[in-house]
């Protein structure tokens, strides 16, 4: 039937032109063009049918071998700063979404149960004219509600001045006690959450005045007096980004994702894809603006081994060969990524990485590794290193660059890890250490900025998966009452920090000691062996001396 169907058309061709030979090599070329098309696409398809069935066999092979760690970190595309304004427009400035006020919900202090969130404007958006809806919050005191409805107005006409100085006057008002209409009945939290709504509002006038470090303390307070609000930690992060640090803001933005899709059971996939785009951009952001360190992020299935390390950093070296000084895989592991993370809908657990930083300088990464190798968290120099008073100007800015530079590596760490808690390297217990450092050289505002961001980042963690033991937990508490205490400059007792701190120097002085006893034994046993060879050496040559072994006789007896 082929050769029948093929043959027709050649015969109405011969008929129709039967004087045109040109037409009829022509037509041949075409069938031969043709032929040799599928010919090639029939090959083609063969060889991907065999690579295909040989990667099925090799995987039927492998398939309860170990898994190797392979490579799947991004090509992240930079996004727009249009496009992040536009998520702090609708998420950070626009509408408050926290469920409406329910005295019954909030008569337990402790962490409270996932609540459906419900937006309620804020008033930072629409027209307020008909009045400011405040039904997330307890009913507030008459003479405050006005203030706020005043800087609500301010705000709608863009006064921003003149709606600081409004909330200025809402938190004195409110300080002084006319915070709810019941106070003589009132629960703290419920007056905790006012604070920290006024606290809020300030920050949102501060980012649109162009003031991100007047508006940096604030959102540390709103943080801490409302830690679960996933909007006060975005706010937070828009603060870290026009401050050029994007590590903290990814934090903070990994955060907010995972407070609205767990603890406040938000159901909007919406927002939390306007917030893995803020971690994403920040995240990406923040690995561009540290100078000699690359990173690469290395998937792995279940619990991390040495294996797996070793595989990591085999990976990074292929990849990154001019990043080889000094490789450092956090054996941790632990870290997600934007674009495997979906709480909402995924109940088991997104997939997990390892962070390989690969540095150009050497010097770069000296401290890195003795934090995460020790329980307790040696901090290198410390005070010995301003002990000469006639070398202080010179040394203070060498000091400062160098713990800061170390404190962003940790930082950026933490910025795809939700369960960093408040162990050694997390970066807590280190600006802690290094705030105490700096007040006692003379930087009070420093130190009360890295206090306020402390102190917020301790009230977060109970709403986050990383408090898990009592050692933890009494840790945790601790260092909240050292910092409220280091706030009120309330001297005359060591602060848990600093303890940890000189924990950390004598297991330093231990480890050096012990470093040295062993090498000194060590060169103490070559020399006995090199001295045992000698003497055997010796009485050898001696031996042959005196007792010289006869030789043979020769062959010429004959």
């Amino acid at each position: 039937m082929r050769n029948k169907r093929t043959a027709e058309p050649q015969t109405e061709q011969s008929e129709a032109s039967p004087t045109s030979p040109a037409v009829a090599d022509s037509t041949g070329r075409e069938v031969k063009r043709f032929k040799k098309q599928s010919d090639i696409s029939y090959e083609r398809k063969e060889k991907e049918d065999k690579d295909n069935t040989e990667g099925d066999k090799r995987g039927t092979q492998t398939e309860h071998a170990p898994r190797r760690s392979t490579l799947t970190s991004p090509p992240y595309r930079r996004i727009s700063l249009k496009r992040l304004q536009n998520v702090e427009n609708s998420l950070a400035f626009g509408m408050e979404m926290l469920p409406a006020f329910n005295k019954s919900l909030r008569t337990s202090s402790s962490v409270q149960a996932p609540v459906p969130p419900c937006t309620a404007p804020s008033s930072f958006s629409g027209d307020p004219r008909p009045g400011l809806n405040l039904n997330f919050l307890p009913p507030v005191d008459k003479g405050l509600f006005t203030l706020l409805q005043d800087a609500s107005v301010f705000c709608s006409t863009k006064a921003y001045e003149a709606a600081v100085s409004s909330l200025c006057t809402a938190l004195q008002l409110a300080s002084k006690g006319h915070v709810l209409k019941g106070m003589q009945h009132s629960d703290p939290e419920d007056i905790d959450l006012v604070f920290s709504y006024i606290q809020s509002r300030l920050v949102a006038c501060y980012l649109r005045m162009k003031k991100p470090q007047m508006a940096l303390e604030h959102a540390h307070r709103s943080i801490q007096l409302n830690p679960s609000h996933f909007q006060n930690h975005l706010r937070q992060a828009t603060v870290y980004r026009m401050l050029g640090k994007p590590w903290l803001a990814a934090k903070s933005v990994l955060t907010a994702d995972w407070l609205y899709c767990t603890v406040l059971g938000g159901t909007e996939r919406h927002i939390s894809t306007k917030l893995k785009l803020y971690w994403q951009a920040m995240l990406h952001e923040a690995q561009l603006k540290e100078e000699g360190i690359s990173v690469m992020y290395t998937p792995y299935s279940g619990d991390p081994t040495a294996e797996h390390v070793s595989q990591a950093a085999e990976a990074f070296m292929m990849q990154n060969g001019a990043f080889t000084d000094f490789i450092y895989t956090d054996p941790k592991g632990g870290h997600v990524l934007p674009h495997t993370v979906d709480w909402l809908s995924a109940p088991a657990a997104p997939q997990q990485y390892f962070i390989t930083l690969g540095f150009r300088k050497r010097e770069d990464s000296r401290l890195l590794k003795k934090i995460h190798s020790r329980k307790w968290p040696p901090f290198p120099g410390g005070e010995e290193t301003l002990r000469s008073p006639k070398q202080e100007e010179v040394e203070i800015p060498k000091f400062r660059d160098m713990f800061e530079k170390m404190l962003s590596i940790l930082d950026l760490m933490q910025a795809t890890q939700i369960n960093s808690g408040v162990r050694v390297g997390s970066g807590l217990i280190e600006w802690l250490q290094y705030g105490s450092l700096l007040v006692k050289l003379g930087y009070h505002r420093e130190h009360s900025t890295i206090m306020h961001r402390c102190q917020a980042h301790l009230a977060t963690a109970p709403y986050l998966p990383q408090i898990s033991t009592q050692q933890d937990n009494t840790l945790l508490q601790a260092l909240l009452t050292d910092i409220v205490d280091e706030l009120g400059r309330q001297s005359g007792t060591e602060r848990v920090w600093n303890k940890m701190l000189k924990v950390g120097q004598l297991e330093n002085l231990f480890h050096s000691v012990e470093e040295k006893y062993l090498r000194k034994t060590a060169r103490r046993h070559y020399q006995r062996q090199m001295e045992k060879k000698a003497k055997e050496s010796k009485r050898s040559r001696i031996s042959r001396e005196l007792f010289p072994i006869p030789t043979t006789a020769t062959k010429n007896s004959s």
